[in-house]
């Protein structure tokens, strides 16, 4: 390990999460699911609203600060409408997402996650999951990022007038701190190490620093006695700024003048000799040399208030019903912040006004959802499909084919396909 890499402060990274991240394979042992949204012509029932909490709670897991449960399942739940809505968008305007970029992504993802061939197919199926389900899943993030895209870079355009506009109100933001590119040898001799053997250092060092004073070349002695791996370099340690070494060398570094070598500057390390070679005073960035990070500073926050715009279209344009929480007030809340701030109902329509009687039927759907999931009364429902003669509930339905599935005489998406179509029925 290089010494010159122990010399900088200590600093932890943190990984960036992927954006097509292998999700969780939680399966909830729901009897049958309640209709949390619907979303212009689709439903968002409670088991996926729980499953993006469930990432939520990992994701907030090492917060400081206890997340409630009820602000975990909105936060959720606006997700998924989001995503909805883009998705819908996307559709719309005829994005598709080709099988070579499913493919790509999935071996992205088992790649990223240690998985072998055949492993996340396995995970899948154990968690009651499908492949063609899962591969759904990843088309639809790739769908999402798309439309994303093309909406938001379409809206974000920086002018050469408000790049010039940035730079004179924030100068102070382009100061560029001065910096120094130094060489240096290492005697390896830490605090914790013997006297003796931190004494026969400091003696070496001298000597050395003896041959420096007489002339003789301080890289060919740095690649001759120098015990850290910058000596294959001639003790070349790049340029050194402020605050990014340990204090005794930094203070030296900054002290000398080009050509200056250093005396014996003790660490914690070891003791070093040091030459400093260029010294490159501290400057404000002239416009040209700060252009192009003004343009990505504006991008960034045009980007953000493009993307709240954009999805403050989209819902305004839609029908959105929250159905999550039986309080009206909880309800109007989980649609998102920009309607909550412009009070607006969980019913919107744009092209529309609700007539009174759609508002009555709306009314009775929410009661008749109520009065379900309290008293556990069974709904007794007209059956379209022979199949389903003899089952009078949709609770009895919705375990039924549950029952299929598992038994193996239906596929998880003629599942799937199956509870939406009942459930849509409401």
């Amino acid at each position: 390990m290089s010494f010159l890499k122990k010399l900088t402060k200590a600093g932890f990274v943190l990984p960036l999460i992927l954006s097509l991240a292998l999700f969780p394979l939680v399966v909830y042992a729901k009897v049958f699911d309640k209709v949390a949204a619907k979303i212009n012509t689709e439903i968002v029932t409670l088991s996926s609203v729980e499953e993006r909490a469930n990432l939520l709670r990992q994701k907030y897991a090492r917060s400081p600060v206890s997340i409630p449960e009820e602000e975990l399942l909105k936060e959720a739940l606006n997700m998924i409408v989001d995503e909805r809505l883009m998705l819908q968008e996307g559709k719309k305007l005829g994005f598709i997402v080709d099988e070579d970029s499913i493919d790509a992504a999935m071996k992205d993802i088992a790649q990223k996650n240690g998985l072998q061939e055949g492993q996340l197919e396995q995970m899948l199926e154990r968690e009651g999951r499908s492949l063609s389900s899962y591969r759904n899943h990843i088309r639809d993030q790739i769908l999402v990022s798309k439309i994303t895209r093309f909406e938001i870079n379409n809206r974000v355009k920086v002018s050469d007038k408000e790049v010039n506009q940035y730079y004179r109100t924030h100068q102070k933001e382009f100061w560029e701190d001065g910096k120094v590119r130094a060489r240096h040898i290492l005697f390896i001799a830490e605090r914790s190490s013997s006297e003796t053997n931190r004494k026969a250092k400091l003696q070496q060092a001298k000597k050395v620093l003896k041959e420096i004073r007489k002339g003789k070349d301080f890289a060919e002695l740095a690649m001759e006695y120098s015990e850290d791996v910058s000596a294959s370099d001639g003790g070349d340690v790049g340029f050194v700024v402020r605050g990014k070494m340990v204090r005794e060398f930094e203070e030296a570094v900054f002290n000398l003048k080009p050509g200056q070598i250093s005396d014996i500057v003790e660490t914690e390390y070891g003791y070093h000799i040091i030459k400093v070679e260029e010294v490159v005073s501290g400057k404000t960035l002239t416009l040209k040399d700060a252009k192009e990070r003004v343009s990505a500073i504006l991008a960034m926050e045009k980007q953000k208030q493009g993307y709240q715009d954009w999805m403050g279209e989209l819902k305004k344009a839609a029908f959105i019903e929250v159905n999550l929480f039986s309080e009206p007030d909880k309800n109007k809340s989980l649609v998102s912040m920009d309607v909550e701030k412009k009070k607006t109902s969980n019913r919107i329509r744009t092209k529309k006004k609700l007539s009174s009687e759609n508002d009555s039927r709306q009314q009775n759907l929410q009661k008749k959802w109520e009065e379900m999931y309290k008293s556990v009364e069974k709904s007794k429902l007209k059956s379209e499909d022979k199949e389903y003669s003899r089952i009078e509930s949709l609770e009895e339905k919705l375990k039924h084919i549950k029952k299929l599935r598992d038994q193996g005489s239906m596929t998880e998406q003629e599942y799937q396909d199956r509870k939406e179509k009942l459930l849509n029925r409401l």
